[in-house]
């Protein structure tokens, strides 16, 4: 039985001995109450007006099925949520199941410079020598204010996060793995103009990896760019699959039919697209330390 039954009961029960309407009703829990009522004849179902109304045949039938269905209704509302999913649906995955907040792995490379507020930190710096990364707090009031004058790197897989001589150049910038999904969470603070001047996106070469940027670039804008790997058609082409673009075909086709803001943008993404569809191939991203095999 679903949270709509819960809902509907409780409904029920504040207003016995009266009826309720059920316009006041969801559809989903009027369906959950007359499958309650044909299995329990504990509810009734009677004309009221030009609708129905539902009214409590059998109260203390009623309570216990809510009881075994929502064991308590009045936790403190400030325990987590998952723990008011667990009072109230006897599962954490029922309900509001998100967290607040979420956590990243990330990396400082060349001493980028980090502000909190208009002031210089070196924590992150510090963080990274002393213990190979740090991990960043994102979602809620911390690291609000926290802003770079340098660019972020996202990257997908651990190999990429592990070893760093894959980099373009030398310069100061933060490294950031992320796995797989891109979090809505970091998608919104890296959103803030202030955060950072440049988002270099690097991904799998599949249906997924483009998604995830498009999600990435509606936010961000020019501050976010698709990084193109040295050689590129020659790795996909000798190194591509196709399994890897046959498991990935729906988000591939989710993305090109809303990427043609991105075609005019950035001509060398539609080749890569274009390239991929033609031969039916995805790479990944190891496949950056084969450029001159």
């Amino acid at each position: 039985m679903s949270q709509a039954l819960v809902k509907a009961l409780t409904r029920l029960v504040d207003a016995y001995p009266d009826s309720v309407a059920g316009s006041a009703m969801t559809p989903s829990q009027k369906k959950q109450l007359e499958e309650f009522c044909r299995k329990t004849q504990c509810v009734q179902v009677i004309p009221k007006g030009r609708g129905i109304a539902y009214k409590i045949q059998n109260i203390d039938v009623v309570k216990v099925t809510l009881e075994q269905l929502a064991p308590n209704q009045n936790v403190s509302p400030s325990a987590p949520k998952r723990a008011v999913n667990i009072a109230t649906t006897r599962s954490s995955k029922q309900g509001r199941a998100s967290h607040d907040v979420t956590y990243m792995l990330a990396k400082t490379v060349a001493n980028p410079l980090w502000a909190v507020s208009g002031v210089l930190t070196e924590h992150l710096n510090i963080a990274t020598e002393e213990f190979g990364v740090f991990s960043l707090e994102v979602g809620g009031e911390r690291n609000r204010n926290l802003h770079t004058h340098h660019s972020i790197w996202l990257v997908e897989n651990q190999a990429l996060f592990d070893r760093l001589d894959w980099l373009p150049n030398n310069e100061p910038t933060t490294v950031i793995w992320y796995r797989g999904q891109l979090h809505n969470k970091l998608i919104d603070w890296l959103s803030v103009p202030e955060r950072a001047p440049m988002v270099y996106f690097f991904a799998d070469y599949d249906g997924v990896g483009l998604n995830n940027f498009r999600r990435l670039n509606e936010r961000l804008k020019e501050r976010a760019e698709f990084w193109m790997m040295p050689n590129w058609k020659e790795l996909l082409m000798r190194y591509g699959q196709n399994q890897l673009w046959v498991d990935t075909a729906r988000e591939f086709d989710s993305f090109e039919r809303n990427s043609q803001r991105f075609f005019e943008q950035c001509p060398v993404l539609q080749a890569l697209v274009t390239k991929m569809k033609k031969h039916g191939l995805a790479l990944e991203q190891e496949a950056v330390w084969l450029k001159n095999e």
